[in-house]
C-alpha cells in the first residue's frame, strides 16, 4: 500500500484556509457584548415624556371593584361581536360615468 504525503505548499494552504475559517467563527468583543441592547433601551427611554411619572404620582389608576371591571370587560367583548355601524360617506369618485 502506498502512502501519500502532502507537499509543504499544500499543507501551508490548508493551514491558511483553516485559520481563515476560524477567524470567521469568532464572536464579538467583550466590550460590544457588554453594551448589547443599549441602543434599544435608549430609544425606548426617549419615547417617554416623563420617565419618573409613575414614582411621582403614585398609583395612577383609580381604585375599582370587581363588578365594574367585569362589566367593562363584557362591554369590550360585545363591541367586537357586534360593532357599531360605520358612517361611510360615498362621494361618487371613480364610480360610473355620465355616458357622454
Amino acid at each position: 500500500m502506498m502512502r501519500k504525503t502532502l507537499s509543504p505548499a499544500t499543507a501551508a494552504l490548508a493551514l491558511a484556509l483553516t485559520l481563515t475559517l476560524c477567524g470567521c467563527a469568532a464572536t464579538g468583543s467583550p466590550e460590544t457584548d457588554g453594551r448589547f441592547g443599549d441602543s434599544l433601551r435608549i430609544l425606548q427611554a426617549g419615547q417617554l415624556i416623563a420617565p419618573d411619572a409613575p414614582t411621582r404620582h403614585g398609583q395612577t389608576l383609580p381604585p375599582s371593584d370587581g363588578r365594574t371591571v367585569s362589566e367593562a370587560m363584557q362591554r369590550q367583548v360585545e363591541s367586537y361581536r357586534s360593532p357599531p355601524p360605520s358612517n361611510v360617506i360615498q362621494i361618487g369618485v371613480g364610480g360610473s360615468s355620465s355616458g357622454r
